[in-house]
């Protein structure tokens, strides 16, 4: 360990440097860190000579990051996690805590189950404030650098390095317009006859519609819709002959709110799993702890 090098580095300098990659902005920047803008322009000159690099471009809209502070960025929220964990007290006084909780997840998830949690944890701890994304292909990589605090997932498949835990399994049932013809003949044939919505962010392969018709020698499935949410395809059955394959609790949403038909599949399908990942950084915790069980309380209430 260069000790000279940790000698010259200010930590409040590398939580600046946060900010400043975060908004690309130094006026954004500095509003965040409760800075003047001078301050925080003066902030990004001691940066650039700690560094070495200029670090950013000035342009019309704010700031580009360069090569250096990509490098930079990086490593530097893994950094600045770790030393909150070291600092945190051994004890949670929620009347004192803020902070940020940054999770990605489906809308289905918020709708049918996080709502209400974040509800509690708003009362619990007002100065918590929940950053809900939806779900992306770069999750797990931003969970591993630490720009994310946890992921809820339906059929998740996390790296064995992440902690996890199944919240649920949910039953897949069929969700359809009351007046769609089908109803009167229930059955996999009739089904396989008619039009389906499809998520179009599901692969063929992780589509167990798909693959239990192909399976079961079904006509080739027909595709009517494409939605890339769950929560899309209810306002989209109203008044159609399309058929949707939704967890059970997203489906009791569309009863309630467009008086759709809920009907169990008439075909066997696998149930899918809800379950929460976060990085082993966080497993002690306190305040992931405590956040943790609140949402793990609305899966079973």
């Amino acid at each position: 360990m260069n000790e000279s090098n940790i000698a010259k580095v200010d930590f409040n300098l590398l939580k600046s440097l946060q900010a400043l990659l975060e908004e690309q902005h130094v006026g954004r920047a500095a509003k965040k860190m409760h800075v003047s803008q001078s301050a925080m322009s003066h902030t990004l000159t001691r940066l650039r000579d700690t560094f070495n690099d200029r670090l950013f471009i000035r342009h019309a809209k704010g700031l580009e990051p360069t090569v250096r502070a990509l490098e930079l960025a990086n490593k530097l929220n893994f950094i600045l996690n770790e030393i909150d964990v070291l600092l945190a007290p051994k004890s949670l006084d929620l009347s004192r805590v803020h902070a940020r909780f940054r999770l990605q997840t489906h809308d289905f998830i918020v709708a049918s189950y996080l709502a209400n949690a974040i509800r509690e944890i708003n009362d619990a701890a007002p100065n918590i404030i929940i950053d809900i994304q939806m779900l992306s292909k770069t999750a797990y990589d931003d969970l591993d650098a630490g720009k994310l605090d946890m992921i809820i997932g339906a059929g998740v498949k996390a790296n064995p390095k992440f902690m996890q835990k199944r919240l649920i399994d949910e039953v897949l049932v069929c969700l359809l317009d009351q007046g769609n013809p089908v109803l009167a003949t229930w059955n996999a044939e009739g089904l396989f006859q008619c039009a389906h919505i499809k998520s179009s962010l599901l692969d063929e392969q992780d589509d167990s519609v798909t693959q239990y018709g192909i399976m079961a020698g079904m006509p080739e499935r027909k595709i009517g819709l494409y939605a890339e949410t769950l929560n899309l395809q209810l306002a989209l059955l109203a008044n159609t002959k399309l058929i949707a394959f939704l967890p059970e609790s997203m489906a009791e949403q569309g009863r309630k709110l467009y008086g759709l038909t809920v009907k169990s599949c008439p075909f066997p399908l696998p149930k899918v799993t809800i379950r929460s990942v976060w990085h082993e950084r966080h497993q002690n915790d306190l305040l992931h702890k405590w956040v943790r069980s609140r949402i793990s309380d609305a899966f079973v209430s």
